[in-house]
Order: structure tokens, then sequence, then C-alpha cells
């Protein structure tokens, strides 16, 4: 995987957040607009009103033409504030409506990003705190930059122009604002560092407590929380959680409360500073009642504008680095393509070919396949066999392009396999995995893995009758228009075993010329999985199949058995070939036999 451009400026987030607005929602950018225009107009008719009407008061007896120049001012000002609150409130729905924009957009990411990205912790906590940036309601990352944004650009705006009327006044008045609000963003920022400083640990700490409120609502895991009385364990380890994730938010929050003491100390200070010096001007004459309550105006303006740009440029940040989590999952770079891929072979006669191959999870650590060298040949029924941890589901996440090699070369007839589109590769397998995916649709959809609309239905039952699945599937009322799980619908449930056959119909469904069975008979007992094994043999007679299982009896028809020990295959031949040899296949095979059991004879004794 490349590293990762995880972080970004302010301004690139925002310009970022920019371009997706006008792709969801254009009008948003309208009332942005004129919400940052209509906020700089309206101030500046709210501090020049009042005195303008003093002015007129003192200096005109003609209470028509004051009343008339007032009220046209006034109406102005009206309209000028009206249309701010307007654009204000109508950006809403729509800004916060932006966070279901990016929550499918990390929906897809997840679904069609390269597999290694989101298997391993790094990706799955790179994935929550990306959902957890959009997850806070108006607090979230999107929206807070928005608004922030708005806010400061509004507020910088007119700071320049209050600047420029006190400056009037006395230019050490501006300089003495500047520099108290200068502390207070300094100190907002030295607390938004310590909040990211413990970012992954919250986001942890957050993926723990998910993970124990999902379990602990599971159907699945329910009838163990009851039997072996977990309820207690289960809302202990959750308090426990919890009780870690509040005295970390705590102390976060800790630091927030320290600096908006110090803000209203500072904030005391400028106002008696500045507001003092006022009074002083006008008491001595320096300047008239109009230009006091211009000046009064300008100076609490000046300093809520200032008091905005130093807190919304700290909203920034902190939205900043949300976005930045947001966007580092956004920005997952897949493994580069070749820009000329290879044609898919026109033949259903597929070979397969491990050259020499290396593969590590962690580079750091011990290689999971060392130096493996495997080749199957069109139309070959080729079983994995061997302990939990030899690398067999590893050989199967290579060969299907889930991950590419750190060393060595995997060919499909001839082809380094990195010459061919990741989805084009796809399509050559039909897989059935030890994970049970079942979707909250109807049985043929779950067969063929397309709406309705496009299932071929007798295709779906003669699958179903292959795997032996169709007489159960019958007996609902629905029959394979049957919604399954409980999930979205009161669905059918099938037991473990059943849930595996439908697997294996979904596989004969996609009809690929490579079909692999990764253990997906762990449900049932050793005898169901045999004849499960055997009755799929049959099914699949001219494509090339790989099996894996750790039930040796279960493979004993294949072509091949490759024994795999610490990623490397150790003993290879026919079932008969690797018992004369009395190997470690032998001796396994040994220890197993005596749960093959069929009309009181073993397996074993039969041969």
């Amino acid at each position: 995987m490349k590293k990762q451009k995880s972080i970004h400026s302010i301004g690139e987030n925002a310009f970022f957040l920019l371009k997706e607005i006008a792709k969801a929602h254009p009008f948003l950018l309208v009332l942005v607009v004129s919400e940052i225009i209509l906020g700089v107009v309206s101030p500046l008719f709210g501090i020049y009103l009042p005195s303008l009407a003093v002015k007129l008061v003192t200096e005109s007896s003609d209470r028509a033409a004051i009343l008339l120049k007032l009220g046209g001012f006034g109406l102005i000002y009206a309209a000028a504030a009206g249309l701010r609150q307007m654009a204000s409130e109508g950006k809403y729905y729509l800004y916060n409506d932006m966070r279901n924009h990016f929550r499918f957009r990390l929906f897809y990411q997840s679904i069609d990003c390269d597999y290694r990205n989101i298997e391993n912790k790094a990706g799955l906590t790179r994935y929550q705190r990306a959902m957890d940036s959009i997850s806070g309601g108006d607090w979230s990352g999107t929206s807070r930059m928005l608004v922030s944004m708005i806010a400061l650009i509004t507020g910088t705006l007119c700071f320049v122009i209050y600047s420029g009327i006190l400056t009037t006044l006395h230019p050490l008045i501006v300089l003495m604002l500047i520099v108290l609000s200068l502390c207070n963003l300094s100190l907002t920022k030295m607390a938004q560092a310590y909040e990211q400083h413990f970012k992954d640990e919250m986001a942890g700490l957050e993926q723990k407590i998910d993970y124990v409120e999902y379990t602990a609502r599971d159907i699945h895991y329910g009838k163990d929380i009851r039997l072996y009385s977990m309820s207690d364990w289960f809302i202990e380890m959750r308090d426990m959680l919890a009780d870690r994730s509040m005295r970390l938010q705590n102390r976060i929050k800790m630091r927030y409360f320290i600096v908006s003491c110090v803000n209203l100390l500072t904030h005391f200070l400028r106002n008696l500073i500045t507001y003092g010096y006022l009074i002083y001007t006008v008491a001595s004459g320096a300047i008239d009642i109009a230009d006091f309550v211009l000046y009064f105006g300008a100076i609490s303006g000046f300093s809520g504008f200032f008091e905005t740009i130093t807190s919304q440029y700290g909203n920034l940040n902190g939205a900043n680095m949300q976005m930045n989590d947001l966007r580092s999952f956004l920005e997952i770079t897949d493994e580069t393509e070749t820009e000329n891929p290879a044609e898919l072979p026109d033949s259903d006669r597929i070979s397969i070919e491990f050259d020499h191959v290396w593969f590590s999870y962690d580079r750091e650590a011990e290689p999971v396949l060392k130096d493996f060298s495997l080749r199957i040949n069109a139309g070959e029924k080729l079983a994995l066999v061997g302990v939990n941890g030899a690398g067999k589901t590893t050989i199967i996440k290579l060969l299907c392009g889930m991950y590419r090699p750190d060393q060595g070369t995997i060919r499909i007839n001839g082809t380094d396999i990195r010459n061919f589109r990741k989805k084009d590769l796809y399509t050559l397998f039909s897989a059935v995995f030890q994970d049970i995916y079942i979707a909250p649709h109807t049985v043929a959809e779950n067969v063929s893995m397309n709406m309705e609309a496009e299932t071929d239905m007798q295709r779906v039952e003669a699958c179903l009758e292959q795997t032996g699945l169709l007489k159960t599937i019958q007996s609902y009322p629905d029959s394979i228009h049957s919604q399954m799980t409980k999930l979205v619908h009161d669905g059918i449930m099938l037991s473990g075993g059943q849930q595996q056959k439908l697997l294996m119909a979904r596989a004969v469904y996609k009809n690929a010329p490579v079909m692999i069975l990764d253990e997906p008979t762990a449900a049932l007992d050793p005898i169901a999985e045999s004849e499960t094994y055997e009755n799929f043999h049959r099914l699949t007679t001219k494509k090339t199949v790989i099996y894996i299982s750790h039930r040796l009896a279960s493979t004993r028809f294949c072509d091949r058995i490759l024994f795999l020990k610490d990623g490397a295959a150790v003993e290879s031949g026919t079932h008969d070939e690797l018992m004369r040899q009395g190997g470690e296949y032998a001796k396994m095979f040994e220890v197993q036999s005596h749960y093959y059991q069929k009309g009181g004879e073993s397996n074993e004794s039969a041969q």
C-alpha cells in the first residue's frame, strides 16, 4: 500500500469541501456567498444607524427629513438583516445533508478499495476516525468547516473595515485588541493539539465500545450470553471502556475550560481599557456625541469580530483535523493497475502457477508464505490441507488479487495476474469462505447476488437442488422469494449447515471457471462435510477447484493434496500416496480418523 497523504491545510480542505458542495448542492454555494455579503453589510448599517440618528437630531430640526432618512436607512438595514437570516437558516438543511453525501462516499470507498486497506487494524482505525468525523451532528467536520469558514470570512472583512474606523480614534487601541485576541488564539491551538494527540486512542476506545454493544445485541451470540451468564461481563466491560473514554474526554475538556477562563479575563481587560479611553475622549471634548456612538458601536463590533476570527480559526483547526480524518480514508490509494490490461482467458480451462512467492501481512513479521511454488493444472481438483495458520487462506487471497506477493509471481494460463484488472480477475473465481454473509434480501437474490429482476429463477432453483437445499427453501410460503435474516425483515433463519449450502449454491450460480471452498463446512459434522465436498466435486467436474480443509478425510477424492506447514508445502500427492509416505499428513489423518464413522465402519478401514 502506498503511503497516504493525510494532512491538508485549512485552505485545501475548504476548497475540497466547496467542490463537493458544488457537486451535491450547488444552491448551497449561492446561500453561502449571500450570507457572507449580507453579513458584512448588516453590521455596518447597525453601527452607523445610531450615529446617524444622533447626528440628525442634534444638527437638524426638520423632523420629516429626519424620519425619511432614518426610515429609509432602517428599511435597508432590516432588509439586509432579514435576508442574511434567511440565507443562514436556508443553508442549514443543505450543509447538514453533506454528511450523508460523505457517508455514502465512505461506504463506496470501503467496499471498493483494496482489501488489505480494510482488513488490518490501521485501516479499521482510519475508517472509524473518518466515520467519527461526520457523526457529531452540527459539530461534524464538514458542518463545522462550512459554518466557521463563513463566520471567519465575514469576521475578517468586518475586522478590516472596523480597524479603519477605530484607527481614526487611536491606532494603539487596534493593536491592543489584536494582541489580546492572539493570546486567546494561541491557547486554543494548544488545547486542540492536545485533543489531536489522543485521537487514535479515542477512536480505539469507541471501536471497542461499538464492538461490545454490537455483540451484546447480536442474536447469534444471544444464547451464549444467557447460558453463560455473560450479561454482567458485557456490562462491566462496556462500563470500563466508557469510563476510560470519559476520563480521557474530561482531560481534553479541562484544557478547553482553562482556555475559556483566560478568554474571560482578556475580554474583561479589553473592555475596561477601550471603553475607559472612549469615555475619556468624549468627556474631554475630543469627539462629539455622534462620533462617540459610532466608536462605541465599532469597539463592540471590533471586539466581537476579532473574537469571531480567533474562535472560528480555532474551530476551523478542529474541523480541519476532522476533515483530514475524513479525507485520509477517502484518499486511500489502491495498488496501481497496469495501463494496458491483459484479456481474460477465453476458455474455462484455467491453470494456476505460484512461482517462488513470498508474502507477509506485516513486512517486519515472519513471512506467512516462504518461497512457495505450486502449479495447478486446468481442471485439477487440489486440496490445501494443514493446521490453522499454515497459510492456506493466504494463498487464496493472493490468487484472487486481494493482496500482492512481496516477491515472486502468480500466473493464470501463463499470464501474471498483475496484468489483469482486479475486477476482471474477480470474475474468474467462485469462492465460498468460512465467513458467512447472508444479505437481508430474498433467497433468490442471495444466490444470484443480483436483484430479482436480473435473476434467473430456474437457475437459482437448480443450484439449490444441486446443493441439497431446495426442499427446505420450498417449505416456506414464499419459497425462493422468502426474505432472509431478521436484521431488516422478519425473514427466515437457516441453520449453520443450511447457510453453508446456500453459499455453495451462490458459487455454483456464478459458474466461474475456478471454484474455491475455503473450509465452508465448518458448521457441519465430519460425515456431512465429507458428503458435501464429494457432492460439490460432482458439480464441478470440468472446472479447476481448490479445496481448503483441516479435516483431511473430506478431500480424499482430490487429484492432489498439498500439505502445508509454516507457509511452505512439505508434502504433495494423492491421499493414498501420502498415506504410504507415512509423513505428517498420514499422522494427522490417523489422529482424525475416529471422527469419520459411517455405517459402523470408519472411512479409513474402507480403504
